[in-house]
């Protein structure tokens, strides 16, 4: 299992967001291009970065440093927020983005995902399924957490799986930004679901102990963003968490 750190941008400052709420959120300051840097000199591979602004108007006002980190870090930078169309996945696939992550946009043209994706290589595409149950059910909620697709994970998985994707971000609402440990119930039943998806736990990483029981599990990879950056896990902890496959 890789784990792979995130970085969250609002205005183009690093930020955390407890439980996806922008009124809940915690500065920091180093900035954006070096901590990236620093990731990668760790020997992290990987990056998430999510688009804060995006998600929330739909509007990139990161555009600038999202770009810089690309091309100055040597990461493979998979980016999410505000990416609602397939202009929007084709540029920023031309730009350098290694994967586009992919929520309400997925969902909104889930009767229509061929046409969607159009020409764009389904391993360049995560689908994000952000969840807050309801009645005991995984609900997946779109537009930056604030709206409810009215369908449950499992209905979307299957859809998603019968037309070719295999990368799965998955968050439990509710624990993002929390460091109250991820919802394993939640990732053992998506790899019972299947066994052959990659799935990218997110939400609530906060312990090496949290990462290990990920991996017995069987997760593809784990996202962790404020336990890396107040050092709940110190980066001399995760070598053997870091290699490629």
């Amino acid at each position: 299992m890789k784990l792979i750190p995130a970085i969250d941008l609002i205005d183009g400052h690093c930020v955390r967001l407890h439980q996806g709420k922008f009124n809940k959120v915690t500065h920091y300051e180093l900035g954006p291009v070096e901590l990236a840097k620093k990731y990668q000199a760790t020997g992290f591979t990987n990056l998430h970065i999510v688009d804060l602004d995006g998600t929330k108007d739909g509007c990139s006002e990161n555009a600038d440093v999202i770009k810089e980190i690309i091309e100055t870090s040597g990461l493979n930078v998979q980016l999410g927020g505000g990416i609602r169309s397939l202009d929007d996945i084709v540029k920023w696939l031309d730009i350098g983005v290694f994967q586009t992550i992919s929520g309400s946009y997925a969902i909104v043209n889930i009767g229509r995902l061929e046409d969607a994706f159009k020409n764009v290589e389904l391993s360049r595409i995560i689908i994000a399924l952000d969840i807050l149950y309801e009645g005991g059910e995984p609900m997946v909620m779109t537009h930056g957490w604030q709206q409810s697709s009215g369908q449950s994970l499992f209905q979307l998985l299957k859809i998603f799986k019968d037309n070719g994707f295999q990368d799965f971000l998955i968050t439990d609402i509710s624990k993002d930004g929390t460091l109250s440990g991820p919802n394993m119930n939640l990732y053992r039943q998506c790899v019972e679901f299947s066994e052959s998806l990659k799935f990218i736990a997110s939400g609530g990483l906060s312990s090496m102990s949290d990462v290990v029981e990920l991996e017995s599990i069987g997760l593809y990879s784990a996202v962790t963003g404020k336990a890396l950056l107040d050092k709940k896990i110190k980066t001399q902890e995760v070598k053997q968490f870091l290699q490629e496959e």
